[in-house]
Parts: structure tokens; C-alpha cells; sequence
């Protein structure tokens, strides 16, 4: 009998005791329930694994946390930042990346995140270092697309807080829905 199906099957399935499937299934916990919901214990029985797991990847809770924002910082700001994939022309390339943020729902866990961090005056620091990051990439994008700096900076700004305020107001809207609102807004700002 060959084993080659059974070798495939399990190269298909994510490894439930990676530090990563650890740091996803906090993501979903931490966007299902806040912060109160990322539990070793609750985590390890949704991953169908023991707290052992857990302590392979992470000294104590207090680390998991540290590397929780740390990954959603990677997930969520680095996976836009580094895409190649988007077009050269400035404005389509704002107009890709603006696309790419509401197709991944990439600023869907800014609430929680902002929530959780808004009263720990360290976490809170990566969340202003990954503010800062994005708003300078998106003011950057503006400039490539001919704006002056003030006025790059001022268009950045709008389409960054507008990603961030559809997720606290609008969040129970289709992908659809939000895909033509967030196409209204660029037109806005690619205008003169």
C-alpha cells in the first residue's frame, strides 16, 4: 500500500502546534472577543493541541502577547508594504493598495487591537510605530503620484483614518459594499 496520498494529506494540513498557528487562532480569538478571549487553555483546545505546545513557542502569556502584536503589526502592514504585485502607475498602485486593504480585511483587526492596547502604554508604542509606518508608506504613494508633501501628507491621512473609522463604524457591510465605497474615496482623493 503506498503512503504517498497519506504523506500529501498531511503536507495539506497546517501544523496545529506552530508558533504561527498559535499567533492565528489568538488573531481570531482576539477579533471574536477581545482580548479576554486569548486563553493558553482555549486556544490549545481550538488547536486540538496541549498548553505543552504552547510553552515549546512562548515562555509565558506575557511573550505570546508581545508576539501577538508583533505578528499582527507583519500581517497586516508588512504583507501591503512589500507586495510586488502592485502596478507601477502611482495612481493605480494607491488605487491597488487601497483595494488590497479591504479585500484582506486588513484593517478588520485595527479595532480590536487599538482596544486591547489602548491602556498599555508599551503595546501602545507598536501600535504608533505601526501608525507611523503606514501613514508614511501612503503618504509616499501620494508623492509618487505628484502631490506635494503637505498635500501627499493631508491625502494619506484621509484614506488611512477612512480604512480605520469603516472598521469601527461599518463593520457588519459586505466586502462589496465597502470595495465601492473605498473606490468613491480615491477618486476623491486622486482629484485635484
Amino acid at each position: 500500500m503506498s503512503t504517498r496520498g497519506s504523506k500529501q494529506a498531511k503536507a495539506a494540513m497546517p501544523d496545529r502546534q506552530s508558533r504561527e498557528s498559535w499567533l492565528q487562532a489568538a488573531l481570531q480569538a482576539l477579533a471574536k472577543g477581545g482580548i479576554d478571549q486569548v486563553r493558553v487553555e482555549w486556544l490549545a483546545r481550538d488547536l486540538g493541541v496541549t498548553k505543552g505546545s504552547f510553552y515549546w513557542h512562548f515562555k509565558d502569556r506575557d511573550q505570546f502577547l508581545e508576539a501577538l502584536l508583533d505578528y499582527w503589526a507583519e500581517q497586516s502592514t508588512q504583507t501591503v508594504i512589500r507586495n510586488r504585485s502592485y502596478p507601477d502607475d502611482p495612481p493605480a498602485r494607491i488605487r491597488a493598495v487601497a483595494e488590497d486593504i479591504v479585500r484582506r480585511d486588513l484593517a478588520g483587526m485595527d479595532p480590536h487591537i487599538r482596544s486591547w492596547t489602548q491602556y498599555d502604554p508599551r503595546r501602545a508604542k507598536v501600535v504608533a510605530s505601526v501608525d507611523k509606518l503606514r501613514f508614511g508608506f501612503l503618504r509616499d504613494l501620494f508623492v509618487a503620484a505628484g502631490y506635494p508633501t503637505d498635500e501627499a501628507a493631508l491625502r494619506a491621512q484621509c484614506l488611512y483614518r477612512y480604512a480605520l473609522g469603516e472598521q469601527f463604524i461599518l463593520a457588519r457591510e459586505s466586502k462589496a459594499q465597502r470595495l465601492r465605497r473605498m473606490h468613491t474615496q480615491i477618486d476623491l482623493l486622486l482629484g485635484p
